[in-house]
């Protein structure tokens, strides 16, 4: 038996890449020993003479896939489930997703997921039109800032609707924290989460808190399935913006007036299945279903117009660098 020692960055483990500069995540725990770059070993003692495996960390593709607009159909922020540990990535997701939130209406797009990761556990991540940087060097916790563009409501298929006042776009700025438990085997992992954000330019000067549930397992030798659980609460402000009905906009339309008020927007949930091609390739599909609730729901722009329940699904693929 004899120690192998490989670049602490790209530490190899049977023929597998880890992202952290000073250890590893071992895919294979009985049949490794890595050395990092303080001269400290990390793992089982010996290694077999295995032949290359594509890759053991599946979930790089983050895929989440956002999938491919979640920020207009259920809040982006959370549809990630991707690990903390991965490295450098970037990608693209494609599919269907409703045309605004609360429509029965479709349309097809693509939305870009990238990140950058610095030290051992901070990084800056983008998926569809939410961005979040960690700022903790910790194995469990993350915690930072949180930016999002929510895109609004025009020129949509609906002709009632299409009658009402446009929602212009919103930036919306805030903070977002969690807490990670990895196992030995680095598909093996649960968090739970939180995001604070508030409207700072566009139309929306609401605030929405937002709670989930993260888990990834292993999917077979390679793949990995994630499963995902979230809820949304919206201010006051927040659902008039996107479910209130004016007295000028009733007059347009001929939908009732309504007033909508704050609450528990929606329930998510969710599930990512990722596939490795290669080292560096992976592809992915996954699907979103949200349920809007209270004010929301009831609001004529989704009961008589839209519908409540929100689908959203497609398939993607990205590269680790």
């Amino acid at each position: 038996m004899e120690t192998l020692q490989w670049p602490s960055r790209h530490c190899s483990i049977l023929g597998l890449r880890a992202g952290f500069s000073n250890q590893v995540v071992v895919a294979d725990v009985d049949t490794f020993q890595c050395v990092n770059h303080t001269g400290h070993t990390i793992g089982p003692k010996h290694i077999s003479r295995r032949p290359p495996l594509p890759t053991s960390l599946p979930s790089r593709s983050l895929l989440c896939l956002c999938l491919s607009a979640s920020a207009v159909a259920a809040d982006s922020e959370f549809l990630s489930l991707a690990p903390t540990y991965l490295p450098s990535y970037a990608g693209l997701g494609i599919g269907p997703y409703p045309e605004y939130i609360g429509a029965d209406e479709t349309v097809v797009g693509a939305a870009p997921i990238a990140r950058h990761t610095f030290g051992e556990q901070r990084y800056v991540a983008l998926e569809v039109s939410y961005a979040r940087m960690n700022l903790l060097e910790n194995r469990n916790w993350r915690f930072g800032p949180a930016g999002m563009y929510r895109f609004g409501r025009s020129d949509v298929k609906d002709d009632v609707v299409a009658k009402l006042p446009d929602v212009d776009g919103s930036l919306e700025l805030g903070v977002f924290g969690a807490y990670e438990d990895v196992g030995k085997d680095p598909r093996n992992r649960w968090a739970v989460g939180a995001s604070f954000l508030h409207g700072v330019w566009g139309d929306n000067d609401g605030y929405t808190i937002s709670v989930n549930f993260n888990r990834w397992l292993p999917a077979g030798r390679y793949a990995a399935l994630g499963l995902y659980a979230a809820a949304s609460f919206g201010s006051s402000e927040f659902m008039s913006t996107y479910f209130s009905v004016t007295p000028a906009g009733a007059a347009a339309s001929g939908l009732p007036v309504f007033d909508a008020g704050s609450g528990v927007r929606d329930l998510r949930f969710g599930a990512v299945f990722i596939q490795p091609l290669s080292r560096e390739w992976q592809v992915g599909t996954g699907f979103l279903y949200s349920r809007l609730l209270g004010d929301a729901a009831d609001s004529p722009i989704v009961s008589e117009r839209g519908d409540r329940n929100q689908l959203v699904y497609g398939v993607g693929f990205t590269r680790a660098f």
